[in-house]
């Protein structure tokens, strides 16, 4: 049996659709709104910077273990149907990206707004987001490696 492509595999997942990843953006537009509309000025401090790179991947990676139960038998239809492990991650990874760019818009705006295109603000936010992304697909690797995940595909 012909693999498919990469793109049905990991496309199919890339937009958050549980409770979890919408409590998720709740959490990081509520951090967001509080910053942009509490007069702060986000990354010229170095505490909320500390505190965003904490935030967006526990957040991220709460939202990936809340669900557990029910990706894995989404995960093994994939396997299944001929998906690969490092598609499967890179799903995790886009969706956890999405989730993370989606809760942190306000501050996106107001940078994009009030600063140019190649700011340092704006790179600190795309690699909170990368983090967040990589953060949200680490339970689902850890998930997929396990010897429960490997009885469960034999059987």
């Amino acid at each position: 049996m012909e693999r498919p492509s990469w793109a049905p595999v990991v496309l199919s997942g890339a937009l958050p659709r549980e409770l979890s990843d919408l409590l998720a953006i709740s959490i990081l537009a509520l951090a967001s709104l509080e910053s942009v509309f509490g007069q702060l000025q986000p990354f010229n401090q170095p505490t909320w910077f500390a505190t965003l790179l904490i935030l967006v991947p526990m957040t991220c990676a709460l939202a990936a273990l809340s669900n557990s139960s029910k990706t894995q038998k989404e995960e093994l239809a994939l396997f299944a149907y001929g998906g690969a492990g490092w598609q499967i991650q890179l799903r995790y990874v886009v969706r956890g990206f999405v989730v993370a760019v989606i809760g942190l818009l306000p501050l996106w705006l107001k940078f994009i707004t009030t600063e140019n295109l190649f700011s340092f603000s704006l790179v600190l936010l795309l690699a909170s987001a990368a983090v967040g992304g990589l953060s949200y697909a680490a339970p689902a690797l850890k998930r997929t490696r396990s010897l429960a995940f490997v009885e469960q595909y034999k059987g």
